[in-house]
This record gives structure tokens, sequence and C-alpha cells, in this order.
């Protein structure tokens, strides 16, 4: 399962026995988990507008995921996943949420994600 940046921040943010956490574990439990190499900026710029330090968190992030390397191709796709979606009326969809999705095709993985913004793609999983 390819998981969303925000996925990695309910995680971070929730105890362990909360309902969202346990919600998200019961997704990825028995999957391998994925991410692409800009998300590690993501989580740091997040960590680090909250003042805490990102260091540990990386490289737990590191650890216990599989990080899928941008390339050409991942980032062109990123780009046309990004304007087909602001055309399609999803005007704060951004190039780097566009880069995540092309990653995740790139390895035919599903999306799972907190965001609405990718509520029109089969392949992603929108937790409420």
């Amino acid at each position: 399962m390819f998981i969303d940046t925000s996925i990695i921040i309910e995680i971070f943010c929730n105890d362990k026995k909360s309902k969202t956490f346990e919600e998200i574990y019961n997704l990825i439990k028995d999957e391998p988990i994925f991410i692409s190499t800009i998300q590690i900026g993501e989580i740091s710029d997040w960590r680090l507008k909250n003042n805490i330090d990102p260091e540990q968190r990386i490289t737990k992030l590191k650890q216990i995921s599989n990080i899928v390397p941008l390339n050409e191709k991942i980032c062109m796709e990123g780009s046309k996943i990004k304007n087909n979606t602001r055309k399609n009326g999803m005007t704060k969809f951004s190039l780097i949420d566009g880069i995540i999705l092309a990653s995740a095709r790139s390895i035919n993985q599903k999306l799972l994600t907190t965001d609405e913004d990718f509520r029109k793609n089969e392949d992603a999983i929108i937790l409420k």
C-alpha cells in the first residue's frame, strides 16, 4: 500500500489505541508500505513547522517503508495528473499530490490518503 503524507501525519498524531490509528493499521498491516522520496521533504517540513525535530521520525519512516525514487517518467505523469485534476475542479491539488499518485501508480499500488482531492481517482482509498 502506498501511503500519502496525510496518513503518515495521522500515524504520528494518533495514539496506537485510537480509532484512526486502528483503521489505518487494519488497512496496511499485511501490506508492504511504500512512500515517495518527495514525502521525506513533506514530513520534514511538517515537523519543522510544528517545532519538532524531523530526524528521528524520518529515520523510523525509512526503516518501515519502501521508498520509491523519483524519475522523469513519474515527474511528467505527476504533472499530467495535477493538471487533469485541476481541470476537474480540484483547484488546490498540488504537483506533489500528482507526483505521489504517479509514484503509487508506477508500482501498481493503491494510495491511502485522507485528502478528499483524490476522490475522483479509482486507485485512491480515502479515510474519513
